[in-house]
């Protein structure tokens, strides 16, 4: 029964994908006068930059993941926890998912570290993840341009001190094992303080932040836009960062994280020129990633950082029941 139900799972993730790239050929074609009329520009220079700080942000990342096994005890070397969190990221390619916490696991597992301390860690990571794109989106409405929508600002005022409170261990730990529950899977406590997560969210929200202005950056750098729409164009990626994550039934968010840009883009340029920015921006992630995790891998090969596919599927099968999916970004 399992084995037909993550069958059924991949054939709709399959027919979704195939949907999206049927619609998005038909709306490309149905407006191409549209689109040649849009006015692109290539500065290559700003799109050098704009790979550049998405590869800053990459590492922050890595970074942060390594903070966050120190602060529960699960730490090992810098130099494996760069590898294995660069390998996880294939986990958004690679049909099943095996990367995604398997590919942590392998090295923690050989140092001795806990499958549910590192499990904990890949949770708490995936949390502060979607906080801080959450908290950047809250921040971008006060600099939506829409004279209507301006006149909430004091119910975005408030919604920060919402997050702020929603934040606290107590509170997420109900929200998040409410959906665990109802999937009758085993629930997990957040034994962390309410100040380190204060302090990981904040370090997260500054992570956001530069992605936010590597991505206006991209933008720029093809369709000419106003500086003044920085902080509205980063909160519309994080938006479309925690939809896309959410959207468990789209593989790697594909076509829901491109709607929910087109819509917000659309605002302050035209729909079509949003269109192209959005499979653009998803070729800018994609490309970067791998990028990435080739060079790791040459490094690793180097350092002669051995890696075992077979172990890493063996690890991820016996933690799969427990395993919080997300893709990421």
């Amino acid at each position: 029964m399992v084995n037909v139900k993550r069958h059924l799972i991949k054939v709709v993730k399959a027919v979704f994908l195939i949907l999206v790239l049927y619609f998005l050929w038909k709306y490309i074609k149905g407006n191409i006068d549209d689109l040649k009329q849009v006015k692109f520009t290539i500065d290559i220079g700003l799109l050098l930059l704009s790979v550049l700080i998405f590869v800053v942000y990459k590492v922050n990342l890595c970074l942060l993941w390594h903070l966050i096994t120190i602060k529960n005890n699960g730490a090992i070397s810098l130099q494996k926890a760069f590898v294995s969190w660069f390998y996880s990221l294939l986990g958004k390619y690679i049909p099943g998912k095996v990367f995604f916490l398997g590919a942590r696991l392998y090295y923690y597992h050989q140092e001795g570290v806990s499958k549910k301390n590192i499990t904990f860690c890949f949770l708490l990571e995936n949390i502060c993840t979607l906080l801080g794109a959450a908290f950047l989106f809250i921040v971008s409405l006060l600099f939506i341009p829409n004279p209507v929508l301006q006149q909430y600002r004091l119910a975005v005022l408030l919604l920060l001190a919402v997050f702020f409170i929603g934040v606290h261990p107590a509170v997420l730990d109900r929200v998040l094992n409410l959906p665990l529950r109802l999937l009758k899977k085993k629930t997990m406590k957040l034994e962390i303080r309410y100040r380190d997560i204060l302090q990981l969210v904040l370090l997260f929200i500054i992570n956001w932040l530069i992605v936010g202005i590597g991505f206006y950056v991209l933008v720029h750098s093809f369709y000419p836009i106003e500086l003044k729409f920085i902080f509205y164009v980063s909160g519309a990626f994080g938006l479309s960062i925690i939809i896309g994550i959410l959207s468990l039934f789209a593989p790697s968010g594909i076509g829901v994280r491109e709607g929910v840009m087109i819509f917000a883009l659309s605002l302050i340029m035209p729909e079509s020129a949003a269109v192209v920015v959005s499979i653009i921006s998803r070729l800018w992630m994609t490309f970067t990633e791998l990028f990435l995790v080739a060079v790791v891998f040459i490094y690793a090969k180097l350092k002669r950082i051995s890696f075992s596919l077979e172990k890493t599927k063996e690890l991820a099968k016996d933690q799969k029941k427990d395993e919080p999916e997300s893709d990421g970004i």
